[in-house]
């Protein structure tokens, strides 16, 4: 389970943790945490090698349980796991906007966004996000611009890297983005914009990491879009698929 996700499951309603948590199986260890995506490119700037497999960086392989209660929807945090998940909150709210950010001048990498509006936007957003999902060399070319000096040669990365797959997943949320937003926020947004931007931004992550192991399931459909756009090759889970005849 990614990070990312299990943050989403410890913040979300009673409700909403108790049907995630419980479709969990009831033993210890019912899933293996991976770290943030941070961590995994953190991994390879400093030992030049991609991550994969995403098994050796599991958070901690030693057994451990999901408190039961978060199963019945009755789980109460201590102080101290409280104050970690609002600072974790406002953590992740500050990356939101900053992943908004970025999404909103993706047209700095593509200029000749800039001046196009309606039908002429989304044609010209999706001829580009085919280029991100299939070209490499633009991918390479695209992190390069901005690689510290101490990090792997453009060369050197491809797919299998999560450094590769961050910047090509973000790529790929933010022409849609941009593309949905005409390149600006809406005028008198509220938390419920920011919200839907904290759920676009922890997609990002989730595609990486089904990129780098080929497998995703999602209900989703933009992210399952994008994941068959980077590997067309899988077969996403579905609601359903696993549904008795």
């Amino acid at each position: 389970m990614p990070q990312e996700l299990f943050f989403e499951m410890m913040t979300t309603s009673p409700e909403s943790q108790r049907r995630c948590f419980g479709k969990l199986p009831d033993r210890d260890s019912p899933v293996a945490l991976i770290p943030p995506v941070g961590v995994l490119v953190d991994f390879e700037r400093q030992h030049h090698q991609a991550s994969v497999p995403l098994s050796r960086h599991r958070v901690d392989a030693r057994p451990y349980a999901f408190h039961q209660q978060l199963r019945d929807g009755m789980f109460v945090p201590s102080a101290g796991d409280s104050k970690h998940l609002v600072e974790w909150q406002d953590q992740v709210a500050t990356d939101a906007r900053a992943f908004m950010d970025t999404c909103l001048r993706v047209s700095d990498i593509f200029p000749d966004l800039k001046e196009l509006r309606g039908a002429d936007l989304c044609t010209a957003v999706e001829r580009k996000r085919k280029a991100i999902a299939t070209d490499v060399n633009l991918i390479r070319r695209i992190y390069s611009a901005g690689a510290p000096s101490d990090a792997p040669h453009p060369d050197q990365v491809d797919q299998r890297w999560a450094v590769f797959r961050l910047f090509q997943c973000r790529m790929l949320s933010a022409l849609r983005t941009f593309a949905r937003y005409a390149g600006a926020v809406p005028d008198g947004v509220g938390s419920e914009f920011w919200t839907r931007a904290e759920h676009s931004m922890h997609d990002v992550y989730y595609l990486i990491l089904g990129s780098l192991v080929a497998g995703l399931a999602t209900f989703d459909d933009e992210i399952k879009t994008d994941f068959l756009l980077l590997c067309p090759d899988s077969v996403p889970v579905s609601k359903g698929c696993f549904t008795k005849g």
